[in-house]
């Protein structure tokens, strides 16, 4: 049997904790892995799962709990800019964005099917800002390109 590394590093942090959770059981809405929140996991931990981008908001679904964007490019996962509907996270408020607002968001890997939302926030611009979403509110600090 042949594991993925990431499914083998999966199994190893929850043997660790004394759980082995099934997928349905897995708590990917709080991005929990073993019990440890997405916050406490070293940056390069986020970098292998959850993926960053900007957009405008071109449509929205409350009920459905979907949103459409006109996003820039996502280079971590090779997508050029595109117009997209996207399933969010439970915990995301969409009555807080209308149709026109900047956005950034950070999509969550899962092994089947489209990846979700799970980080939305009002963005000033179309970089992305590292963290600018994140539950913490801890942001990662801008590289100087100035030159300055």
């Amino acid at each position: 049997m042949f594991f993925s590394r990431n499914t083998f590093a999966a199994l190893l942090v929850s043997a660790a904790f004394g759980t082995l959770p099934s997928s349905a059981e897995m708590n990917h809405a709080a991005h929990e892995l073993g019990g440890m929140a997405t916050a406490e996991m070293p940056d390069h931990d986020r970098a292998t799962h959850m993926f960053e981008g900007t957009g405008t908001v071109i449509a929205i679904d409350i009920t459905a709990g979907k949103i459409g964007l006109d996003h820039g490019p996502v280079p971590a996962l090779k997508w050029p800019a595109m117009r997209m509907a996207f399933k969010v996270g439970d915990d995301i408020d969409l009555s807080q964005f209308k149709k026109g607002d900047q956005v950034q968001f950070t999509l969550h890997k899962v092994e089947k099917g489209a990846y979700p939302i799970v980080e939305l926030c009002e963005a000033s611009g179309l970089e992305v800002v590292p963290r600018l979403c994140a539950p913490d509110g801890d942001q990662m600090p801008m590289p100087n390109t100035s030159g300055n």
